[in-house]
C-alpha cells in the first residue's frame, strides 16, 4: 500500500489505505479554509458554534505558546534545583494526579537517572499501602515533595500533602514546610495553605493551560529538572515542533495537523480505538497519551479510546474499528512488532509509524500530539479542551465521603450477585440468560452482553504491584482471546483524571470491571474522620455509581483482603465461563 511522510524531519509515516484519499481531502479543506491563521488565533469556530463553548477553547489554549514561554523560565528552573541539592535533599516525590504527575512518569521511566541528580518517585493514589511502602523508602528529612494541583482543591494531592506535611513536622517542627513545593494555578486556595505552612517554593503556572497540556510546564518541568533532563534541549525540540505546526505562518506537511487528522477522521469511520504499540522503554508514554486523549475526545458519544499495553496480534484478531500508531526509536529494531504491523496494514488496518532518535525528541512529541488532539478534535466537532464528566465522579466520591463522616461508615453495597472463595461480585447481572449465580454464571452473563465494536476496561483500585498487573493482563488476554475486543486497564483512582472522561462521556461501548480489595493496614489522614482506604474505596464506589447513571455495563468485584489470591479465583472463574460461551453452554 502506498504510504507518505508528511515531513521526513519528523520522522512520521502513514500507511492508510482506503482512507488516504478522504484523509487528504480533509487536510486540504482545512487549509483551504485558512487552518493555520484561525487555529493559531484560537478561532473557537474551528471546533463548535455554540457561543459558550467557543469562550471556553478560547480560554484553554494557552498551551500553544508553552514551549517558548518556558524557555524564558529555565533558568528560574534550574537555579531552585541548584538549591534544593545544595540544601542536602536526596530525592523528590511529585504528589499530584492526573495532567500533574502523567509527564513525571514519562521522564522517570524514559530518561536515565544520572549521578549527581535527584532519584524521583511519584504519588498518585490514594492506596494506603502504596503510601505506606513510599514512606518507607524515603529518608524523609532529606526529601522534597511537590504537591502539585493546578485548581488547588483536587482532593488527592491535597491529601498527600497533609499526610507527609504532618510525617516532616514529627522531625523537623516549625521548619517542615522547608521541604514541600507547590506548583498550581494564581489565585487557587492552596496558594494560600503553602504560604502559610511556610512552603520553600510555589510555582504559579497558567490557567488557561489545562492539566492534560501542561506537559512542558511547571507540572513536567520541575520534576524534569530535578531527576537531571536538560529542559533547556527539551523545549528546543518542542519549539522546532511547534514551528513546523504553523506557529510563524502556514507550512507545508504540518505534523500535528496530519496527525490529527488522521486519527480524528478514522474515528469518525468507526475505527476509534487508537492502538498504542511502543518498545519497553517508552511504554510509559501510553499513560501521557491516555489521558490526552481520552479526556480530549471522549464526550457527547464520541470519542478515541487510546489502547496501551495490550500486545499485538494477528489481523483477524481484530474488527474494523482499530488504528495502529507505533511509537519507536530509530536505532530500536523491534522486528516482532514492526512485522505485525506490516501484516496489519497489508489486511486493511490504518497503520502510522512515529520515531524517535532519543528521548529527548519526548518533547517534540508531546507537542506534535497536542496539536493532533486539538485537529482531532475539529473533525470530531467538540470542544477537546473541557471534561464535563470528570467532575460527577468527584461528586460521588463526595457524597460517598459526608456519609462516611456522618454515619462512620460509607453506604452498604446491597447484597452481591455472587460470592465465592471470599470474592463477591455485585452488579445488575444474576440470571441473565439463564445462568446460574455463581461466580463463572454471573462473569459469562456479564461478558454475554459484549457486541461487536466493544472494550473492556478493567479498573483496579488496588496496589499496584507486578504480580497484580500481571493478572490484570492475564484477565484481558482472556477476554481478547475469547471476544475479539479491545482491552484496557487503569489503576484507580489515577484514571478517573485521565480515561474516566471517556467512560462517562464517550461512546456507550464499555464493559467494565472494578475491582477493589479490604484494608487490614490502612493509614490515618491528619485532620480527617477516615483513612486513605476508606477514601480509595469512596473513590471506587462514587466511580461505580456515576457509570451506573451514564447507563454503562459495569461489574464490580470485591476481591477481600488478599487482592492477590482473590485475582486467582476471578481468573479461574473467567476461564470457566469464557470456555462455556465457547462451546454455547
Amino acid at each position: 500500500m502506498a504510504s507518505y511522510e508528511p515531513n521526513p524531519a519528523f520522522h512520521a509515516t502513514y500507511h492508510l489505505g482506503q482512507y488516504q484519499a478522504a484523509i487528504d481531502q480533509k487536510i486540504a479543506d482545512l487549509n483551504q479554509h485558512d487552518f493555520t491563521t484561525r487555529f493559531w488565533q484560537k478561532d473557537a469556530t474551528l471546533w463548535v458554534q455554540d457561543a459558550e463553548a467557543q469562550q471556553s477553547i478560547r480560554s484553554f489554549m494557552g498551551w500553544l505558546d508553552t514551549p517558548r514561554v518556558m524557555l524564558g523560565r529555565t533558568s528560574e528552573i534550574t537555579q531552585f534545583v541548584h538549591e534544593v541539592k545544595q540544601a542536602g535533599f536526596q530525592h523528590v516525590v511529585v504528589m499530584g494526579m492526573g495532567g500533574s504527575t502523567m509527564a513525571p512518569i514519562v521522564f522517570k521511566n524514559c530518561f536515565h537517572w544520572g549521578e549527581g541528580d535527584l532519584p524521583l518517585s511519584i504519588l498518585d493514589t490514594t492506596d494506603p499501602g502504596t503510601v505506606a511502602e513510599l514512606e518507607n523508602e524515603l529518608p524523609l528529612r532529606h526529601t522534597l515533595f511537590i504537591v502539585a494541583s493546578k485548581s488547588g482543591t483536587t482532593a488527592e494531592p491535597i491529601a498527600f500533602g497533609d499526610y507527609f506535611y504532618d510525617k516532616v513536622k514529627q522531625l523537623k517542627g516549625d521548619a517542615a514546610g522547608e521541604n514541600f513545593v507547590a506548583i498550581t494555578d494564581p489565585g487557587s486556595k492552596f496558594v494560600d495553605q503553602a504560604t502559610k505552612e511556610g512552603y520553600r517554593h510555589i510555582f504559579l503556572n497558567f490557567p488557561e493551560v489545562g492539566g492534560r497540556f501542561s506537559a512542558l510546564t511547571y507540572f513536567g518541568l520541575v520534576p524534569a529538572a530535578c531527576y537531571g533532563v536538560n529542559i533547556t534541549a527539551l523545549l528546543h525540540g518542542a519549539e522546532g515542533m511547534m514551528k513546523d505546526c504553523g506557529a510563524d505562518g502556514p507550512v507545508a506537511g504540518n505534523p500535528g495537523l496530519h496527525l490529527g487528522a488522521a486519527i480524528g477522521y478514522l474515528a469518525t469511520q468507526g475505527r476509534d480505538k487508537l492502538t498504542l504499540i511502543t518498545p519497553d522503554t517508552l511504554s510509559s508514554l501510553g499513560l501521557w497519551l491516555e489521558q490526552l486523549l481520552a479526556e480530549s475526545t471522549g464526550k457527547h458519544g464520541k470519542g478515541i479510546l487510546p489502547v496501551a499495553g495490550e500486545p499485538l496480534g494477528r489481523p483477524d484478531e481484530y474488527g474494523a474499528d482499530r488504528v495502529f500508531v507505533y511509537v519507536g526509536y530509530d536505532d530500536f529494531t523491534d522486528n516482532d512488532s514492526l512485522g505485525k504491523l506490516q501484516a496489519l496494514e497489508q489486511a486493511g488496518h490504518p497503520v502510522i509509524i512515529i520515531r524517535l532518535k532519543e528521548p529527548m525528541d519526548l518533547g517534540r512529541e508531546f507537542y506534535r500530539w497536542e496539536i493532533a488532539v486539538a485537529v482531532a478534535g475539529i473533525m470530531l466537532q467538540i470542544n477537546p479542551f473541557d471534561q464535563p464528566n470528570v467532575q460527577e465522579s468527584k461528586l460521588a466520591t463526595d457524597r460517598v465521603m459526608k456519609a462516611v463522616t456522618e454515619q462512620g461508615h460509607a453506604p452498604d453495597a446491597g447484597q452481591p450477585a455472587a460470592s465465592q472463595e471470599g470474592v463477591r461480585y455485585y452488579g445488575d447481572v444474576t440470571g441473565k440468560n439463564g445462568f446460574a449465580p455463581d461466580a463463572a454464571g454471573v462473569l459469562r452473563a456479564f461478558f454475554g452482553q459484549a457486541r461487536v465494536g466493544d472494550y473492556l476496561d478493567l479498573q483496579a483500585y488496588l496496589h499496584e504491584t507486578d504480580k497484580v498487573s500481571a493478572q490484570l493482563a492475564d484477565f484481558k488476554r482472556q477476554v481478547q482471546d475469547a471476544l475479539r475486543i479491545a482491552t484496557t486497564s487503569g489503576y484507580g483512582p489515577r484514571f478517573l483524571h485521565s480515561t474516566g472522561q471517556y467512560h462517562k462521556g464517550g461512546p456507550n461501548t464499555g464493559l467494565f470491571v472494578q475491582f477493589t480489595a479490604d484494608h487490614p493496614q490502612d493509614l490515618p489522614l491528619p485532620g480527617r474522620p477516615y483513612t486513605f482506604g476508606t477514601f480509595e474505596n469512596a473513590q471506587a464506589q462514587g466511580d461505580f455509581e456515576t457509570l451506573l447513571k451514564y447507563g454503562r455495563r459495569a461489574l464490580h468485584i470485591q476481591l477481600g483482603a488478599n487482592p492477590e489470591a482473590g485475582l486467582q479465583t476471578v481468573l479461574a472463574a473467567l476461564k470457566t465461563a469464557l470456555a462455556q460461551t465457547e462451546q454455547g453452554a
